[in-house]
């Protein structure tokens, strides 16, 4: 039996020990030679006395032929990608089969925030849905805007009527006026290529 609790207590690695155990992968040496990743590191891993980086569970969950997501703990903070965003900074929710998260393995817990999601440039737009139009000051910032026709990301310069806004899509660096429903500023903008945090596909 392959231990999982640290010196402290808590838990660690436990969804890559469910996967090892499942594949019946008895032998450190093993998963040292099929996943290249050291056999003291993989000792350290398997009795939960290291926590694995992301690259390590690439390397198992390529080994193991799982999806990335199976072998990293849920404790690990997920963001629900919840819509999609393209060149011309048009928001779009997907396409019904798209299930992708983003991981950030710095953080403990998630915070209530949503994500828009760039494929092409692999950029990703936080906003929180508590915090709106309706709630803070919006002209001059950077939102994610919809009405009942169209959503698109940029900033509103100013108030042209009632419900009726010029919108800078910073995307196309073309102004429009429209209407806003409800608009939410981007929180932050994070280049997952670059970042610690990484995009996992079709995961839920």
């Amino acid at each position: 039996m392959i231990k999982t609790i640290s010196k402290d207590g808590s838990k660690m690695n436990e969804a890559l020990v469910k996967q090892v155990e499942l594949a019946k992968v008895k032998n450190h040496d093993v998963l040292s030679r099929g996943t290249g990743i050291d056999k003291s590191t993989v000792s350290l891993h398997l009795s939960g006395k290291r926590k694995i980086s992301l690259d390590h569970a690439q390397k198992y969950s390529e080994f193991l032929k799982l999806p990335l997501i199976k072998v990293i703990d849920d404790k690990v903070a997920k963001y629900r990608i919840v819509r999609y965003i393209d060149e011309n900074g048009i928001v779009t929710a997907g396409d019904e089969n798209d299930f992708d998260v983003i991981i950030c393995p710095n953080e403990i817990e998630a915070k209530h925030e949503k994500i828009i999601y760039n494929k092409q440039g692999k950029i990703a737009y936080w906003y929180n849905p508590d915090i709106n139009c309706s709630n803070t000051e919006t002209i001059g910032e950077y939102c994610y805007i919809k009405n009942s026709k169209e959503a698109l990301c940029g900033v509103i310069l100013k108030k042209t009527s009632r419900n009726m806004y010029l919108v800078k899509n910073k995307h196309t660096n073309k102004d429009k006026t429209m209407k806003i429903d409800v608009c939410y500023p981007i929180s932050c903008i994070t280049f997952t290529k670059f970042s610690t945090s990484t995009k996992i596909e079709d995961s839920l």
